[in-house]
């Protein structure tokens, strides 16, 4: 089915949150953070050892891509995708830029994966979107099937040089009603919307030392499934349209997003925030987040030139209960580091730094039933930890020195 893109901005989760982020690091017409030119390096795998020995190299004979970036390819790897598919086989893609037509097949997809196989990428490799006119497309499309793999390489988008202004669709990689699934060592960049788009009932699916620089909306959207994890990746530099999140967690009506971990991940340079989980306002009864996990990441000079000024924040968590972020280091935001708000109820908390960011460092309102102890705020322009009055939260242990505002 074709891609349902995000609307709007929302700091509001709806349903019940159990958030966990840990430690992880694309933008707009902003000031950018270097942006990287290969694609991650990947020396512990993530993804399983393929089933079969087979492999496809695309630039055989019997497929005959050129990897010139002049030739449309997108027939060529296609017809190596299906010659593996269901076989556990490999579809191998040497140093390159392979053009492809992303509105190649129906639903505005370019190359569909198949069940059982693995995509492997050379370092060097890229596909890239030839520029088009269409609203919403996929690069790469991993729809209803299980037990694919996608390792290496890099997925560019037509950011600069689509045709038209309508729409904002435009993903690197779609994953949608799907099964174990990994992701490892992919920069997604220069997309016209998302580098990463999770939707519907997906479930164990894996992102492992992805990175998501200079796309135009998300880096990474979470919309639609349980099971997922997200470690030791980078998203930088988001920024161009709304919402301009390194990662935003914002499930569609009738849609639910559960068990999820971002782990060991960096976000910098997103022109909204760094991360942002919740339904939209007017979603909050058909549309859930739940135990979902932020810990142990680096969130740094996040929210700089945004469209929504109201937004620039480090950590953004609304309407969720049960909610933990735990050990991130958040620092340099253009607004306030870590913000719990709109019924951000039973949320825990624990062992962040938030040093010099702009406005507060930890800002808790409306999140009844919160613990928030052991932190560390300092050097920050508003208050180390501003707690409004009647936010519901508990202050322990908490260490706050050398703000704006004293507390």
């Amino acid at each position: 089915m074709p891609i349902t893109p995000l609307r709007g901005r929302k700091l509001g989760l709806a349903g019940l949150c159990i958030l966990v982020i840990s430690a992880c690091g694309g933008g707009g017409e902003h000031a950018l953070s270097p942006i990287p030119s290969t694609p991650p390096q990947v020396s512990d795998p993530c993804a399983p050892v393929p089933s079969s020995t087979l492999i496809a190299n695309v630039k055989d004979a019997l497929f005959g891509a050129k990897g010139d970036g002049v030739t449309d390819d997108t027939k060529a790897i296609q017809k190596a995708v299906d010659a593996v598919g269901g076989k556990g086989g490999t579809v191998q893609v040497p140093d390159g830029i392979y053009l492809v037509n992303a509105l190649a097949q129906s639903g505005r997809n370019g190359i569909v994966l198949r069940n059982n196989m693995t995509l492997r990428l050379s370092g060097g490799a890229v596909l890239k979107v030839i520029p088009n006119s269409a609203q919403s497309y996929t690069l790469l499309a991993v729809t209803s099937v299980s037990h694919v793999n996608i390792v290496g390489g890099t997925l560019e988008g037509d950011r600069s040089t689509h045709i038209g202004t309508a729409g904002e669709g435009g993903m690197g990689i779609q994953i949608q009603d799907s099964q174990h699934i990994v992701v490892q060592g992919v920069l997604a960049r220069e997309c016209r919307s998302d580098g990463f788009y999770i939707t519907n009932t997906n479930t164990d699916v894996t992102f492992c030392r992805v990175g998501a620089d200079h796309n135009r909306r998300q880096g990474m959207s979470i919309v639609g499934g349980t099971g997922i994890l997200v470690k030791d990746s980078t998203f930088s530099n988001t920024g161009g349209i709304l919402p301009e999140y390194g990662i935003d967690i914002e499930p569609n009506p009738g849609e639910t997003v559960s068990h999820i971990t971002i782990s060991g991940c960096t976000f910098t340079g997103n022109a909204g925030g760094g991360l942002a989980a919740g339904p939209a306002f007017v979603n909050r009864a058909s549309a859930f987040v739940t135990q979902l996990l932020i810990t142990g990441n680096t969130f740094a000079g996040n929210g700089v030139g945004g469209i929504n000024p109201s937004d620039g924040v480090g950590v953004g968590v609304s309407a969720c209960d049960g909610t933990t972020v735990s050990n991130n280091i958040v620092s340099t935001t253009a607004g306030n580091g870590i913000v719990l708000r709109s019924q951000a109820t039973h949320t825990t908390v624990s062992g962040n730094t938030a040093t010099q960011n702009s406005v507060d460092g930890i800002y808790l309102e409306d999140c009844a039933g919160s613990v928030v102890s052991s932190n560390t705020a300092t050097g920050n322009g508003g208050y180390g930890i501003h707690n409004v009055a009647g936010s519901g939260a508990t202050l322990s242990g908490n260490t706050v020195y050398g703000n704006g505002r004293a507390p």
